[in-house]
């Protein structure tokens, strides 16, 4: 994608199990973020899947789904 730079390890491993963590972060372009990302109560990687639905809607329809001509894409 763009800036790996705000990327984060988020599965650590306790006692031989994987547990995914929440991250708390609000970063990114709005019409791609997630309403889990935007709300503020935390995500893990689901929202990666929604932002790339939104990127595979784009590419076929030629616009965002979302806030295309919002003036607050918030």
């Amino acid at each position: 994608m763009i800036d790996m730079g705000t990327c984060k390890k988020m599965l650590t491993n306790v006692n031989g199990k994987g547990v995914t963590q929440k991250i708390f972060t609000i970063i990114g372009t709005p019409n791609y973020m997630a309403p889990l990302i935007i709300s503020g109560k935390g995500y893990s990687t689901s929202v990666d899947l929604w932002s790339l639905g939104i990127v595979l809607y784009e590419f076929m329809a030629d616009y965002v789904p979302f806030g295309e001509k919002a003036e607050d894409p918030y």
